[in-house]
């Protein structure tokens, strides 16, 4: 095959026109060409097709083809469930940011992001905790003593050479186990005089339900029926 001729269009597009000057007619007279863009003709083979039932030739033209190695993606997996909730997240992230995307790679970057994110979070949000009930624990001299405790019991699982912090980790154990009694006694002493000052025995029964808590069984009345009467 001879190059007909090279066209530069732009410095980035380079233009070859292929032929063999054969006419592509049976009267003659018409010549067709080949044109390959950023592709050399030594990379094409062309051939004249005139085995066609029509009175016009045809250019045949193969094309090496190279095989792509494969790109590894990153497959995620998600509960079919879970499906709608992403959607309403990607949408309400996105018109947050749509804005700021300065290209494509932004958008896919940001994108692939905030999926992996939501299907790292757990799908069910943790529950709040429930308010924790009174407890002598909430005095401050007894939180102030645990937490000197566990400060001496890190320095001593670090270093267990450290005999000055085991010593001060014992010391307060000690006044912190007479804090702690202290503070029982004088919880029961006040709930003790709420049960003595009841009238009732309803009452009683709703005292011990507060200190029983509704995780647990609740308390009631042995012989309500009879009282009823």
């Amino acid at each position: 095959m001879v190059c007909a001729e090279r066209l530069s269009l732009t410095p980035q597009i380079q233009l070859y026109l292929t032929g063999d000057h054969t006419p592509t007619h049976v009267q003659g007279g018409r010549f067709d060409y080949v044109a390959l863009i950023n592709m050399p003709t030594y990379t094409a083979e062309i051939y004249l097709v005139t085995s066609l039932l029509s009175d016009h030739f045809a250019q045949e033209t193969t094309l090496p083809v190279q095989s792509v190695p494969a790109v590894p993606r990153k497959r995620l997996t998600m509960p079919p469930s879970r499906m709608t909730d992403l959607v309403v997240h990607v949408v309400a992230w996105y018109a947050a940011v749509k804005g700021s995307l300065a290209d494509a790679e932004a958008l896919y970057d940001g994108l692939l992001h905030t999926i992996e994110g939501f299907i790292a979070t757990p799908r069910v949000p943790a529950r709040a905790h429930a308010p924790r009930r009174w407890t002598y624990a909430t005095d401050p001299v007894i939180l102030n003593c645990q937490q000197t405790l566990a400060a001496n019991q890190r320095r001593w699982q670090l270093n267990p050479a450290d005999t000055e912090s085991r010593d001060a980790m014992v010391t307060v154990v000690r006044h912190l186990t007479d804090l702690r009694q202290q503070e029982r006694k004088k919880y029961w002493v006040s709930f003790l005089d709420k049960v003595r000052r009841t009238r009732s025995l309803w009452e009683a029964w709703h005292h011990v339900n507060s200190v029983r808590g509704k995780s647990r069984r609740q308390v009631c009345d042995p012989d309500s029926a009879s009282r009823a009467r």
